[in-house]
């Protein structure tokens, strides 16, 4: 919309408000003109108290205007300024065009399993099963999507798989701002360093830079650890069960954000939480909320947890027990402060040459700032701050793999963390609340105050000087970040290769292998491909192998079909490899198949009996009709029956029970959390302990400039 039509629409709006007061309130004018029989000087006073006075006074005793009194309008200002800066470090990601995806070589793979979401607009309960890849598994189950996260499934069904991630990401960065700005508020700090350290969370590089490789999970799931981040702070100073309920809230979209790395930083912290244990007598009161809040994320968690503790047993993970893309901790806490590509992509220092790993620039201003904190740490601020820095110790502990080893021997599973780096991400939000205490130590400085009161007119602006530097941090994040966040266009030679795989009916095929741009596109062109790409294996299955497959370019024979792209690909038949086909001794009979994901059906017409084969994993909840009566399915990894001779309908549909006790178990915690959030009120907030950490803000009218932090 151009501006003039902009302007004209506001003006129409603002004359129809004008002619709706003047109309509303003309007839009662008019009987009280009547009435009073009022002199030309008493009409002028009669007007101002018809259209002016008694509007005005009949708002301010209306519910609306008694709301807006009572309401604090300076939050709501402020997370509406993070979203504007939200919207501005990721605007290259809001142009909508469906074929310019976020940059990033594995975003293709990334972002796959959201088309759960359109395969349920499509056929409902056959989503279930993710079909799409390596013989298929469940859905629900996958531990490297991010499609059950709510921000994940809104942002899907409204604007589709591309367009959502997108869109996600935004949200990603303003969710990473809100935990920061939230901490901060915990903090008791003022609005200025409050302001900042958000902004530099929203624009840091251990969000951004992550993008390097497409790994967007891991951008949703650090501003969502964030937030538990936070959460947890809060239910530390202040033990109230509405508290808990948050904290419960806020790690179930943690637990469900995806990918694991971040997850496996925020357990990690929980032992640090004993800095605000109480004594023995307080165990009760103090560890029923963290029991409650537990208990709360589980429940909301479940449609993930179910699924995914049910299918665990046969989950492989590549591992890596020496963690070789560890950075040494006395290295990797220097990228907070680098800020130059090149080094990302290079292996000095240690580290592989993959950007996205290692990550963290947030800059020099708010390292200052840490190290100022130190040295400013009052007797009563101790215990908070000093939670904050061991948390950040123990997440660079972590990051550089040094926990990660001792522990490995221990837990092997461990060793599944094969990229500890990216986990320091967690640490962020952490030394940037640091910062901001920092920051209002200094802007309470006594010496500072003195200085600017020498010149007494110019008072305000030296003081504020510091605001130079602050707003140098925040352009210095930005210009790094947008290095990391721009679009790529996917070029029409893609949908050629992949309309030259496409089958008439359901058959495996195999795009080049280890390329993901084409992984999303395939999908949502319908293809089923082996192997794709996943980032972990089921134990002791094959993938199926593909009808076709498109290879880069090698030397051409008769049976290749070059497609004429700008890399040169070929693609190999091999009619040999059916997707379903009937088994009589070492004869086999193709059959043709129909459906998705967790329902197919095949058609078969065979002169004898034998046993069919469907080439998709076999896993419990799999059920299968031949001509509609129920038949048993044959133990073994592929779906297969006994197959009469003759012409017959098969059909297999996924019917798992784990999803529904996910589903069910998810309905009971949102029952709960209400009731309990709404019981909480009307018992003015439990009645227990707010056995608490009360840090009162810092003022530099204040003599001692020093926090109060008290156990009451």
């Amino acid at each position: 919309m151009n501006q003039p039509i902009a302007y004209l629409l506001v003006l129409l709006l603002f004359a129809i408000f004008l002619d709706y007061i003047l109309v509303s309130r003309w007839a009662f004018y008019r009987k009280k003109l009547e009435e009073q029989k009022n002199t030309k000087a008493g009409r002028a006073k009669l007007f101002k108290q018809v259209f002016l006075d008694e509007p005005i006074r009949s708002w301010n005793h209306s519910r609306i205007a008694r709301f807006l009194k009572n309401f604090n309008l300076l939050p709501w200002l402020e997370l509406t300024a993070l979203a504007l800066w939200a919207i501005y470090v990721g605007w290259e990601y809001l142009d909508m065009d469906p074929r310019k995806i976020p940059m990033g070589r594995e975003l293709g793979s990334s972002i796959a399993a959201n088309h759960m979401w359109t395969q349920i607009l499509n056929c409902g309960w056959c989503a279930m099963w993710n079909g799409f890849q390596r013989g298929g598994y469940p859905a629900f189950a996958d531990i490297q999507g991010s499609m059950l996260h709510p921000v994940v499934i809104l942002t899907t069904l409204a604007f589709g798989v591309i367009n959502g991630v997108k869109i996600t990401l935004v949200i990603s960065f303003w969710l990473a701002g809100v935990a920061q700005w939230w901490i901060a508020r915990e903090l008791n700090l003022s609005w200025l360093p409050r302001m900042w350290s958000a902004g530099i969370a929203i624009a840091g590089g251990h969000l951004a830079g992550r993008m390097d490789l497409g790994v967007y999970g891991v951008v949703l799931s650090t501003a969502a650890a964030s937030l538990a981040l936070a959460a947890l702070i809060r239910l530390a100073k202040k033990n109230t069960r509405r508290n808990a309920l948050l904290l419960g809230v806020m790690t179930a979209s943690a637990i469900v954000s995806g990918q694991g790395y971040i997850q496996v930083g925020l357990i990690g912290i929980l032992p640090v939480f004993l800095f605000f244990y109480r004594g023995k007598e307080n165990v009760k009161t103090t560890w029923s909320n963290y029991i409650l809040a537990a208990l709360i994320a589980f429940l909301l968690a479940a449609p993930f947890l179910i699924p995914f503790l049910h299918f665990s047993p046969n989950l492989s993970k590549w591992q890596d027990s020496a963690f070789t893309s560890a950075q040494p901790i006395s290295y990797l806490i220097l990228n907070l402060v680098i800020d130059e590509p090149s080094y990302f992509f290079s292996e000095v220092m240690s580290k592989f040459p993959y950007p996205y790993l290692y990550t963290l620039y947030i800059g020099w201003v708010p390292v200052l700032l840490f190290i100022y904190a130190l040295h400013h740490i009052d007797t009563a601020d101790k215990k908070l701050i000093w939670f904050m820095l061991t948390a950040i110790v123990v997440e660079f502990l972590i990051a550089s793999a040094i926990l990660l080893k001792l522990l490995a021997g221990i837990f092997p599973v461990l060793a599944g963390v094969r990229h500890p780096p990216q986990i320091a991400g967690l640490a962020i939000p952490l030394i940037l609340g640091v910062s901001a205490f920092g920051l209002e130590k200094l802007l309470s400085l006594n010496w500072l105050s003195s200085f600017a009161r020498r010149f007494s007119k110019w008072e305000t602006p030296v003081k504020w000087l510091i605001v130079i530097p602050l707003i140098y941090s925040l352009q210095t994040c930005l210009v790094f970040s947008n290095y990391w966040t721009g679009v790529t266009y996917l070029r029409d030679d893609l949908f050629i290769t992949l309309e030259e795989l496409k089958t008439a009916d359901l058959q495996w095929v195999n795009p080049p292998f280890g390329e993901h741009v084409y992984i999303e596109t395939a999908i949502a062109m319908g293809m089923k491909l082996s192997p794709g790409i996943l980032t972990w294996d089921w134990k002791n299955r094959i993938p199926p192998p593909p009808r076709m497959a498109a290879e880069r370019r090698i030397p051409i024979n008769a049976e290749s079909k070059l497609i004429e792209d700008a890399a040169k690909i070929e693609i190999k038949f091999q009619p040999e490899n059916s997707y379903a086909f009937i088994e009589d001794g070492n004869e086999k009979s193709a059959c043709k198949a129909s459906g998705s994901g967790g329902f197919i059906q095949v058609a078969c017409n065979g002169d004898k009996a034998g046993i069919l084969t469907v080439q998709e994993n076999m896993w419990s909840g799999w059920q299968a009709w031949i001509d509609g009566k129920e038949t048993e399915l044959i133990d073994g990894d592929r779906l297969q029956v006994s197959a009469p001779a003759g012409k017959h309908i098969f059909t297999f549909r996924y019917l798992p029970w784990d999803v529904p006790l996910g589903l069910l178990l998810f309905t009971i915690g949102v029952f709960i959390t209400v009731w309990l959030w709404l019981s909480s009120e009307k018992r003015g907030d439990f009645q227990n302990h707010e056995a608490n950490i009360i840090v009162k803000p810092i003022n530099s009218e204040i003599k001692d400039e020093r926090n109060v932090i008290s156990a009451t």
